[in-house]
């Protein structure tokens, strides 16, 4: 094993930038449970234009406080015609925000599919 590991070298600067893009990439992902969200922000009764700007406000003030985490519940749906509002709202501006990371359902203790927990990237 050690004569081909010093023949064939692993390309640790590969695998590197392979993990660093996977934590850029946005889109669900499981929720560490190691870091409890430091904010959360409740979405019931906005609309989705309403919704969609204090998300923004939200996660610009998380990202100046330096958070790391935070939780967006937005609710399960239960009172929208059709498919859930306020989730797809959530999800849309998670997707094309530069300031978060990974997202994903919270755990059941903290709103299950009612909630999102974000990751927020820190300031350059």
């Amino acid at each position: 094993m050690d004569a081909a590991l010093e023949r064939f070298p692993p390309d640790l600067t590969a695998q590197a930038e392979r993990l660093a893009a996977e934590e850029r990439r946005p889109g669900p992902r499981r929720e560490d449970p190691e870091l409890p969200p430091q904010a959360e922000l409740d979405l019931h009764g906005l609309s989705a234009t309403e919704a969609e700007a204090a998300i923004a406000a939200f996660v610009l003030e998380a990202r100046a406080a330096g958070l790391s985490k935070v939780l967006l519940i937005h609710g399960k749906g239960n009172h929208s015609p059709g498919r859930p509002v306020l989730e797809g709202v959530v999800r849309s501006f998670l997707e094309r925000c530069p300031h978060t990371g990974a997202f994903g359902k919270a755990d059941r203790k903290s709103g299950g599919r009612g909630a999102t927990w974000v990751r927020i990237r820190p300031k350059a």
